[in-house]
Formats: structure tokens, sequence, C-alpha cells
């Protein structure tokens, strides 16, 4: 991605183009960029941040190298919990999984996963299928911000 992208971004947040944004909105900013940061990491990154973030910082922080986890670091973790090495996890144990070890989601979060998840008739998820589900980025669709500021006429 370049800086340009980022930026753009970043506006999407700063809408009034401040070049300043909450912590809370800095952290929403980087997650739709793509880095995927546990809970504690995030509080160590943001830790030294101003509040409000500055554009600055922002960009200070994106310029930096950043290798988070892969889908095949996701496969290898969901494995160990494979015992007889099928390539399967039975749902309610994924279930349990993501609701009771390390960042624990919510009931409702992990529900809204499997909907989308395949299950096959025997109530098992195919690991790398669910790997691959959570490592794809969402899609989205960037609005342009002065068009829908011209359609609102502001």
């Amino acid at each position: 991605m370049t800086e340009a992208e980022w930026k753009e971004t970043w506006y999407l947040f700063d809408d009034k183009k401040t070049d300043k944004v909450t912590k809370n909105d800095f952290v929403h900013i980087i997650r739709s960029l793509g880095r995927k940061h546990t809970e504690a990491e995030i509080a160590e990154i943001t830790k030294s941040l101003g509040d409000p973030v500055t554009m600055e910082e922002f960009l200070n922080y994106m310029r930096k190298p950043y290798q988070g986890p892969t889908e095949q670091d996701l496969i290898t973790a969901l494995q160990a919990f494979d015992g007889n090495d099928s390539g399967f996890l039975k749902q309610t144990e994924l279930v349990s999984l993501l609701t009771t070890l390390g960042e624990k989601m919510s009931e409702e979060e992990v529900q809204q996963i499997m909907k989308d998840v395949k299950v096959d008739d025997e109530g098992r998820v195919q690991i790398a299928e669910f790997a691959r589900y959570l490592c794809t980025p969402v899609p989205s669709m960037t609005p342009n911000i002065e068009e829908l500021q011209r359609q609102l006429g502001a």
C-alpha cells in the first residue's frame, strides 16, 4: 500500500481534515489497513502516542516494517488442537477455543464468524479453509468523500 492510500483511509476518520484522530480511531485505521495486532500489542503501540493521534504519528507508525501473523501461522496453531491429524476441528471445539483462549472473542462474535464457515455433515470445520476465511481481507468500498459531501450539500 502506498502512503496516499494510508492517507485516504485516515481521512475517512478525519473527515474535517484536522490531521488528528482519537486513539480508538487510530486503532480502527491501522486494523483496516491490515495490521493484525493483539490487544496487548495495541496497548504497547498506543501508549507513547498522543491523544489525539496526529497524522505524522500515524505515518511514522505505518512506515515501520510489519510482519503480522500469516495464514500458515493460524493453521499451525489450530493443528495443535487436531489430535488425530485429520485437518478438521469440531465446530464446538473451535467455538470453545475462540471464546476461552488467548484474546477471547464473545459468543456473538464467534457466532457471526460461524455463519460464514462451512461445517461438514459431522459438525467439523476444515482447518485450512477456516484459516483462509479468517485471513482473507474483507472487501470494502472506499467512498468518494467529495462526492458524498456534494450529495449531502456540505
